[in-house]
Order: structure tokens, then sequence, then C-alpha cells
């Protein structure tokens, strides 16, 4: 009797990538999925891009490369003029904050955050949270995202959303303990992090993780901070938190701490002991950047965001100089006002650039892997990010047959510097169509719109439904 069990493929990094595919029998194989003559961005160093099939066999891919001899499959999808790539990675998001799309524009960041959105966000019931997950997940899932780090409120209600939606998520509570009174045992940051162990870590075969999180330095206290990295390492999460997003909050934050950076204030408290992933990053000095790369700290580079609030250019080439693994983040839709990753990839690429008078120091493929390969280190995702054999079959079609992306040289310039989020033709997560041709398969986008607008959009306001 011949064993069932499936040889083992090659590292993602191999140079067989772009060699004919290995075979695991004579026998045709049979897919769930075929993606043929596609243009293939594999996001793997040792062979970047390359053309052929895809096949997706039980979530994950199981073929890159040349179309086997009598291979059979469920569905064939003709890539021929389009590119398929990893899906996007969008590590730092506040999801639900879509409902209040254009509700705090133009502000400064204490202004905006302590003045509109702390107070609109105590107005939030779980169904306007919902209303908002639905909608965000919907936003992002359409251009091209297939994995996010949310940070927001009723994260249980969130993880059933991206349950139901197919969106591959790393959700937290952020930690803010202004009050005088605070405890451990009422934050409900906390309370629901407890939750989110018990019902959805691991839940949907790994769709949802579950992280901890402090929303900052200046939202909290050192023995918040030590309770909560605590609280990580016992239980093995990461953490999410914001790091120097402005001058003020820097320069504050070192009054506040006998001259510590916010970065060596948290680290003194052993919040960088784990897998940290600290979003902004703007004002870091360089004492920081070799403290974050000697940890291992993920810097979350959301360069609409900083523009939009006013708050700076994170010195990407820095970091990067330094050692930090740098991913992409949309932050929040009331300071960006899109979950559209790709004009994060593609505003990346030139802020840096022009802030170092050097347009060879962030390339059209570096700056893309930052929005996939390095996203995907930044969450402890081993298995997203790449289009290899054995990864996890979170995959995008972009249709670039427009005139703003022809002609077209090089595939990676053509992504980062032409297309958008709505070139996104099809995308895929653990091998399942979410969206296609502008439709939903797990969404009902009405009822997103309908929920959004005529609830959420009163609770932010302050209204009460009638």
């Amino acid at each position: 009797m011949m064993s069932s069990k499936r040889p083992t493929p090659p590292a993602p990094d191999s140079r067989s990538l772009c060699a004919p595919s290995w075979r695991r029998s004579n026998m045709p194989q049979a897919y769930d999925t075929l993606f043929e003559n596609a243009q293939i961005l594999t996001m793997v160093d040792a062979c970047p891009a390359m053309e052929g099939c895809v096949g997706v066999r039980d979530g994950r891919i199981d073929l890159v490369g040349p179309l086997p001899e009598g291979a059979l499959a469920k569905r064939r999808i003709d890539c021929k003029g389009q590119i398929l790539m990893p899906g996007l990675v969008n590590a730092h998001a506040h999801t639900p904050m879509c409902i209040m799309r254009g509700y705090a524009d133009d502000y400064p960041l204490k202004t905006w955050l302590f003045e509109k959105v702390f107070p609109a966000e105590a107005r939030l019931d779980e169904r306007a949270v919902l209303a908002g997950a639905r909608l965000g997940f919907a936003e992002q899932l359409c251009t091209g995202t297939t994995s996010v780090s949310d940070m927001y409120y009723h994260e249980p209600a969130i993880a059933a959303i991206a349950l139901e939606a197919g969106m591959r998520v790393s959700l937290c509570n952020a930690v803010v303990a202004l009050a005088p009174d605070w405890s451990m045992e009422k934050d409900r940051g906390i309370r629901e992090t407890f939750s989110m162990l018990r019902d959805y870590q691991g839940a949907g075969d790994g769709l949802v993780q579950v992280e901890a999180s402090i929303h900052a330095e200046y939202t909290s206290a050192p023995s918040v901070w030590r309770l909560v990295a605590e609280l990580a390492r016992k239980h093995g999460l990461g953490v999410q938190l914001h790091l120097s997003e402005t001058r003020a909050e820097h320069e504050e934050a070192k009054a506040r701490n006998g001259g510590k950076t916010p970065a060596y204030a948290l680290a003194e408290q052993g919040v960088f002991e784990g897998r940290v992933t600290a979003a902004h990053c703007v004002w870091l000095e360089e004492a920081d950047r070799a403290l974050l790369a000697e940890k291992g700290v993920s810097a979350v580079h959301c360069p609409v965001s900083n523009l939009k609030l006013g708050s700076g250019v994170a010195d990407v080439a820095a970091m990067r100089r330094a050692g930090i693994n740098v991913a992409l983040g949309t932050d929040g839709c009331c300071s960006n006002n899109t979950h559209d990753l790709f004009e994060e990839i593609k505003l990346a690429a030139l802020l840096a650039k022009g802030k170092a008078f050097d347009p060879t120091v962030l390339s059209a493929y570096e700056a893309l892997k930052m929005a996939t390969v390095n996203g995907a280190q930044a969450q402890g995702r081993p298995d997203i990010g790449q289009v290899a054999e054995g990864m996890q079959a979170d995959l995008i079609v972009l249709d670039l047959d427009h005139p703003t992306t022809r002609p077209s040289y090089d595939p990676f310039g053509a992504v980062v510097y032409s297309a958008t989020g709505r070139s996104v033709r099809l995308t895929m997560v653990q091998g399942r169509i979410l969206f296609e041709g502008g439709i939903f398969t797990t969404i009902n986008l009405e009822k997103a719109y309908a929920e959004a607008e005529q609830y959420a959009k009163l609770r932010v306001l302050g209204e009460e439904r009638k």
C-alpha cells in the first residue's frame, strides 16, 4: 500500500523555484484552483519573478512553475497579461475606524485623538464596531490585503466577522490606562485578551491570531507596560503598540522618563523581549534604531497617516540600515482615509528617495517586500508573504490592462508606481476566493453600507437611532 504522506516541498528561498516544478509522482496532479499563464511575483529573493502557473490545493500553494502534463483542476483561471502575487500584509490598522472616514480631517494628532477620536469611540457599541469591521474588511480584501494586524475594541466580535469574511487577522485590544483607579482586573483590553485566547486563538485553521497591546507610552504607565509584557510572555503573544509618532510625544516622554526615549522606557520594562510591532517610529533617534534592531522589533511605517496628521516622515532608509524589519500599515481610516495598501507602498518608496536625495535607496522590489515578506515577519507568520510551494494560498491577481499601467517594462515598477487597489481582480485567502471581478463571496456589501451609514455613523456623531 502506498503512503499517503506528501513529500516536503523545497524551502521558499530555494533556487529551484525558477526551475521546472518538482514532481511528487508521475500521476496527473489535481488542484482546487489552477492559475495559468501568470506573471508571478514570488517575492522570493532567489527568483523574485517568473512566468508560469500556480496550483492551489487544500488551502496551500502546491505548484509554482510550468503547467504539469495532464494537470487537473476544479477551476482553472487564465491570468494572461495579469500579475499574480502574494496578498498584502497590513501590519498596522484600526479597521473599524472606517466608520469615521472623514470625521476628523485636518487636525494635529493630540487634538484629533483626545478631542475627536476618543470621545467618538466612547459612543461606539458592539454593533457599530461590527459595522466598521465588516466594511473595513471588505475594503481591504478588494484592494489586495489578505492579512491585517488590527488594534481596536470589541475584538471578539471583530474576530467573528473576520472568520465570516475569511480574512487573516492578528487582533489586539490596546490597553489605555489613563484613569487613576486603573487595574488589570477591570481593564477592558485585558479582559478581552483573555476572552480572545479562550475562544479565538488559532480559529479558522490559524486565520485568527491573538496579540497583546499597549496603546502607547503616553496613554499608560511603566507598571502597566510591565504587566502587559508579562502577559505576552506567559501566553506567547506578540505585542502591538504605537511608538514615537510625533515630535511632541517623543520629547514629552523624555521629560517624563528622566531623558529616556519612549523606546528605552518601554524596553526597560521588558516590553521588547518578545515579538513586537511598533507602529509609526517617525521620531526614533539613532540609539532607538539600534535598540529596536537588537531586540528584533518590527517597525511599521504608515506614511499616509503620518503625513495627513502632520507627524513627520519616518526615516525608513536609516531603519533599514540599522537592521530593523520595516513593514507597512494604513493606520485607521480616520487618519488616512483608506485601507488601500498600494498607496502606502508607492508613498513609502517615494518618501524614502526624497528624504535621502537618492532614488536608489528603496527599490520598487524592496518597497513591495515591506507589504508582503516584511509584514509576514512582523506578524510572526512565516507561511505567508511569498508565492512558493508549501506556503498559504493567500494570493491576489492584478489586472494591469488599463491606460494607467500600460505599457509595462518591469513588473515590480508597474505594481509599485502605477497600480492601485482598484487594479485587484481577485483576492484569495487560505485557498478561498473572497473577491473576484468586483464581487465579494463572503461579505454582503449592501448590508455593510447600510449598517455603516444608518447606524454606526449616528453613533460617531452622538445621535441615537430613532
